[in-house]
């Protein structure tokens, strides 16, 4: 039986945030269209080329440096699984504003489309 995913780490340039559970992924990459004429389906075309991105929250702490984070520009993210399984997004920079509420603080990353490492 396959063994599921429960738990990801984020890392940043090799190192570990203190994301908590529920950060996501999506792998970007061609993004795809159902292409028909009048005779039903022939294919699909590229519709566009998205960036991966990386969403997470993190939770603050005294070392937690929120200026250097909104900064983070041509990093390496790795979204790594507790199955064993490891995205790679190069090129990676903070997306938007990154917002603390109280004592979570959360982050997008975007970047080249990930790869499985």
């Amino acid at each position: 039986m396959a063994k599921l995913t429960g738990i990801v780490t984020v890392k940043i340039n090799g190192s570990p945030l203190r994301s908590k559970p529920g950060a996501s992924l999506k792998v970007g990459g061609p993004i795809k269209k159902a292409e028909a004429d009048a005779n039903g389906f022939i294919g699909h075309s590229v519709e566009e080329i998205k960036p991966a991105e990386v969403k997470c929250t993190l939770l603050h702490a005294g070392d937690t440096n929120l200026i250097m984070l909104q900064s983070i520009e041509d990093a390496t993210v790795i979204f790594e699984t507790d199955t064993g399984q490891s995205y790679l997004v190069r090129g990676a920079a903070t997306e938007g504003e990154v917002e603390m509420k109280g004592k979570e603080v959360d982050i997008t990353f975007t970047g080249q489309p990930a790869e499985l490492v």
